[in-house]
């Protein structure tokens, strides 16, 4: 990304033939910079400004430019200096004035703010790096900050993370930077403040040369210390040397003086402390909404045919993390019927819509669609009621009465023996000499269903004895129930559905141990487990593992987004520890 920083007047409107340019319109107090007199046309002389705020350390240099287009050709001849301001403050270089083809031209004054320069070194001080060609750019020189607009903030909160370079000599481009990853974080790219331009700023009475190279706005994911990972790249920058001209070209033009240099630049770790919302006066309905939110819900109809549709939309508009909010969950009457909602984001906004579709006539109340958001001014939890919504379902149109659409489980399988046809042409007809009675197939055929009812009485018998006893069952099954509990948990698991995943996995360990254990749903606690399990002599371990697993998915049920983990670890935990519990009762069992 180059950054280009030229400033240029031009005059005689007409054909703009004569301008004056500088390189930069804020300058150091001791650094030079250049000013340049550009002519489009031929000239008989030039008088230059009064330079009573500058001094001249090089020039008048000149130089020719030849362009042919199109079989036109053109030139273009250039004066330039190289002037040191004198003092600070704002000051101004004069018009220049040429005359050509019997006519006189000026340009116009060229505004020039001047800013204190770098201090002198005095005796016993530390002498600043030199710019010369013959010593390497350090630290004080060039340097990368990652600036935070804050140090500490709430989960979800929203910050600006900068990243500045600061270089006290002048910045020409960069090369090889690579976007910031912010990990912890949820980001989004912001224009940089500095556009095409570099600024002049003081750090400890120094000035810089800055550029903010990028700019985004990061709301954190995760609490506690969060660090912003160091960017690295190429900064060219510009510095004066005493080389002397190595040639005539060098004399003539003036670029003995400076070369550009590419210096390799890093910028230091910075860390943010993220503090976790409080838990006092958390709204039931919160989903982590954080900033100032205004919230609007509306339906399209409030009076509906059974079988018709309408929309319900809620939108949510303010300041703060709106990108990451969820969809709502609604409340609605048994027999109203809706999809996931068509999700419309805005710059400040963000809308939820719902297609609904009541299966049932009545009267009906659409409530409980309140929305709750953390306020960081007034670092409490607001709740912002939605009004009551009153919608009348009238009987179905008699046309869609009993119209119903089905979604089958199964596809319809065509075999060879769907349809048989006649057949046609010859054919011969023989009498078979075996006859049926009396054969095997008729003495098999008489007492097949004999063998069928004995067999069939057997395993009857087998059934009711296995499951007469319904503790014994209920101890066989434990396993293959938690199993099914668990396969919801992988699906949950794999979406990253967190709070969900946990609450299946909290249901697997309870379903399982109440069968086991021969204990109803709800004595199931930690107390109950960890008494039976100690008097049939289970491993001490495997208890306070699995006392732990349940309290890290009660913590997870009733504090939503406030446990992190690794799931993938926790699923199979969970599986390991319940096979390895069925596998230690049934050992002492048998």
């Amino acid at each position: 990304m180059a950054v280009i920083f030229a400033v240029a007047f031009y005059f005689d409107s007409a054909a703009q033939k004569f301008y004056a340019q500088v390189s930069s319109k804020v300058v150091q107090v001791g650094q030079t910079f250049e000013l340049a007199f550009v002519i489009n046309t031929a000239i008989t002389d030039i008088t230059p400004p009064v330079f009573k705020d500058f001094d001249i350390a090089g020039g008048p240099n000149q130089s020719t430019s030849t362009q042919i287009i199109n079989g036109q050709v053109s030139q273009s001849h250039t004066f330039s200096y190289v002037l040191v301001a004198k003092r600070e403050g704002k000051l101004t270089i004069g018009s220049a004035t040429i005359t050509s083809n019997g006519q006189k031209l000026a340009s116009a004054p060229i505004a020039i703010e001047a800013v204190k320069g770098n201090a002198t070194p005095q005796a016993g001080t530390n002498t600043p790096p030199s710019t010369t060609s013959n010593t390497k750019a350090d630290g004080s020189d060039i340097f990368i900050r990652t600036i935070l607009s804050k140090s500490k903030c709430y989960l979800g909160e929203q910050i600006v993370i900068s990243q500045k370079v600061y270089s006290r000599n002048q910045i020409v481009q960069f090369q090889r930077f690579n976007p910031p990853i912010y990990e912890g974080f949820w980001s989004q790219t912001l224009p940089s403040t500095s556009g095409n331009q570099t600024a002049v700023e003081n750090v400890d009475g120094v000035n810089y040369h800055t550029f903010e190279i990028f700019r985004n706005i990061a709301t954190p994911n995760k609490i506690g210390k969060i660090n912003i990972s160091p960017i690295d790249g190429d900064v060219v920058i510009r510095r004066q040397t005493n080389t002397k001209p190595r040639n005539i070209f060098e004399q003539f033009f003036g670029t003995a003086g400076y070369e550009d240099v590419a210096v390799k630049v890093s910028s230091k770790i910075v860390s943010l402390d993220v503090m976790d919302l409080p838990a006092e006066g958390r709204p039931a309905n919160f989903n982590g909404a954080v900033g100032s939110f205004s919230y609007k819900i509306e339906a399209s109809r409030q009076t509906v045919k059974a079988n018709d549709a309408f929309n319900l939309k809620m939108t949510i508009t303010g300041k703060g993390n709106i990108k990451l909010i969820d969809a709502p969950k609604l409340d609605l009457p048994e027999s109203f019927e809706t999809y996931e909602p068509k999700v419309t984001d805005g710059a400040t906004s963000k809308t939820f819509d719902y297609l609904i579709i009541p299966r049932q006539e009545g009267q009906f109340q659409l409530s409980n669609l309140d929305f709750s958001y953390f306020n960081l001014d007034s670092k409490k939890y607001i709740t912002i009621p939605s009004p009551e919504l009153h919608i009348t379902v009238l009987p179905p149109d008699p046309n869609s009465v009993g119209a119903q659409v089905y979604s089958p489980q199964n596809q319809v399988k065509e075999t060879e023996n769907d349809i048989r046809y006649i057949k046609k042409g010859d054919f011969n007809l023989s009498k078979a000499n075996i006859e049926f009675f009396n054969s095997f197939t008729h003495i098999l055929l008489l007492i097949t269903p004999f063998i069928l009812l004995g067999t069939t009485l057997v395993l009857r018998n087998n059934y009711l004895k296995n499951n007469s006893n319904m503790i014994a069952v209920k101890e066989r099954k434990a396993a293959r129930v938690a199993k099914k509990q668990l396969i919801l948990a992988e699906k949950l698991m794999k979406s990253n559905k967190k709070d969900e995943f946990y609450t299946e996995i909290l249901m697997a360990i309870n379903n399982y141990l109440s069968h086991k254990l021969n204990m109803p749903l709800a004595d199931v606690s930690k107390e109950n487990v960890k008494n039976t399990l100690n008097s049939k002599k289970v491993n001490e371990q495997k208890i306070e593992k699995l006392i732990k697993t349940i309290e890290t998915s009660e913590y997870a049920k009733y504090a939503p987004g406030a446990v992190s983990g690794n799931l993938k670890e926790v699923y199979d935990d969970t599986i390991n520890l319940i096979t390895e519990i069925e596998e230690e009762l049934n050992t002492k069992k048998a």
